[in-house]
């Protein structure tokens, strides 16, 4: 039986391919990991996060049918919860603000998953914390955006101006 490396930890697997997802899920088990899900897709994800269980890590596919995962990594680092990248994605394709986050290709070995998990603790504090940083300057970019359509709409040019630029500080920042 497998060393329970994992045990009491609460995983969140964000997987479309059947077969993908239960062995991750039963990588998992084999350590002592509650799984949560798996899960196929960005909505049956942020239906989990919605029913506010706790989550300690996540592994998560990039690519679930035509949507990306990054809504529901952006949820997740805001809760402080350690995340894992298992895709056929090339590195070259991840967001900056993602690179941070272990990438596991597949396909992916239970040895690999495990050792990510204990690697992140290594560098835990510093990478959740820039990327949760980045996670709330994108809500608050989404929310400048909208302000800049009323300001607009409100035939306010000068006031919209003025919020665009805060939208490029952002947008700068964030490139850095």
């Amino acid at each position: 039986m497998a060393e329970m490396l994992m045990e009491d930890q609460r995983i969140l697997v964000v997987e479309d391919e059947y077969v993908v997802a239960e062995a991750i899920e039963r990588t998992l088990t084999r350590a002592g990991a509650i799984v949560l899900g798996p899960v196929p897709s960005v909505d049956q994800a942020m239906a989990l996060l919605d029913r506010g269980e706790r989550i300690d890590s996540a592994i998560l596919d990039i690519n679930l049918g035509e949507h990306k995962v990054y809504p529901v990594v952006d949820r997740l680092l805001a809760q402080g919860v350690r995340c894992i990248f298992a895709t056929g994605n090339d590195i070259a394709d991840v967001p900056s603000e993602y690179k941070e986050i272990a990438r596991l290709e597949k396909p992916v070995d239970g040895s690999s998953i495990i050792g990510a998990f204990k690697k992140i603790d290594v560098i835990l504090g510093r990478s959740v914390a820039k990327l949760a940083h980045h996670a709330e300057l994108r809500k608050l970019r989404a929310q400048l955006i909208g302000q800049i359509d009323t300001a607009d709409g409100i035939h306010e040019p000068l006031l919209a101006a003025r919020l665009y630029e805060a939208v490029e500080a952002i947008d700068q920042y964030l490139k850095d």
